[in-house]
This record gives structure tokens, C-alpha cells and sequence, in this order.
């Protein structure tokens, strides 16, 4: 039987859309003493499509990376030497979370909640969240909307 769609033909991301996003976010990141570099935008947008692919995801438009990145930016453990490196760890964490509470929470609200646990958990070591971390904030998700 032949599917009108075939998965591996759509576009699971719109890389000019993120590339374009992360360049105008220059300037606020600037206030902080950050920068996304062109090498660096091409590797946080390899790395949404990786983790887009791995959580069997899509995103429209420029999607969750510059929102990380600018949440994240006035972190007291970010900086220039590891900012790419956070916001890339963290976008697997999103998809992860997401896909595991079936979005049942807001982006907004997740993001919030991924810097509360690098900030005050992980005091600034992304390496740290793993598995475990995943399964934890989606436990954490689980109450609160259990809750409502």
C-alpha cells in the first residue's frame, strides 16, 4: 500500500528559520556577554534535527532552540565557552520531556522547568541530566497535572 506522505520526505525543522532566529538573538545574548557563532548555529541545528528524529517529533518555524537560548542565557552558569553546549544538551532534554508527557505542558512552562533543575539541582552542569533527570521531571509533570 502507498502512503501519500512518506515521514522521511518531510521537513522536520526549518533550518533558515533557526539560523535567521539565532543571528537576531545576537544582540540580546550580547547583554550577557554571549554569541552564537555560524559554526555553532549549524550544529544546534544538526542537533534539533537529531533529537527532533530520535523523539519522532516536528517543529514548525524556527522552534524550541532560540527559546532556550535566550531562557538560558542569563543562567550564572552559562558562558561563552559553553552556551552552545548547554542549549544542545538541553534541546534532547525538551524533545525527550515532551514526547514522554505527551505534551501536556506548555513549552513555556517545561523550559521553566529545565532551567529551575540546571540552576538549582545541577548547578550549571547539563552533563548531569540524564535518563534518570528525564524520568524526574516527568514525574514532576505528571503530579502537577495530576493536581489540576
Amino acid at each position: 500500500m502507498r502512503s501519500l506522505i512518506t515521514v522521511n520526505t518531510i521537513p522536520l525543522s526549518d533550518p533558515v528559520l533557526l539560523k535567521n532566529a539565532l543571528v537576531d538573538l545576537n544582540g540580546f545574548l550580547s547583554e550577557y556577554g554571549l554569541s552564537i557563532t555560524d559554526k555553532q548555529i549549524k550544529r544546534l541545528s544538526d542537533a534539533r534535527v537529531k533529537a527532533l528524529r530520535a523523539s519522532g517529533r516536528i517543529e514548525l518555524g524556527e522552534g524550541i532552540v532560540p527559546v532556550l537560548a535566550r531562557e538560558f542565557s542569563s543562567c550564572l552558569f552559562v558562558n561563552e565557552n559553553n552556551f552552545a553546549d548547554v542549549i544542545e544538551k538541553l534541546t534532547y532534554i525538551f524533545f525527550e520531556v515532551k514526547t514522554a508527557v505527551c505534551d501536556r505542558i506548555s513549552d513555556k512552562d517545561l523550559v521553566r522547568l529545565m532551567k529551575d533543575f540546571y540552576e538549582n539541582r545541577y548547578f550549571g552542569f547539563a552533563g548531569n541530566f540524564g535518563e534518570r533527570d528525564v524520568d524526574v521531571l516527568v514525574k514532576l509533570i505528571e503530579l502537577e497535572l495530576a493536581g489540576k
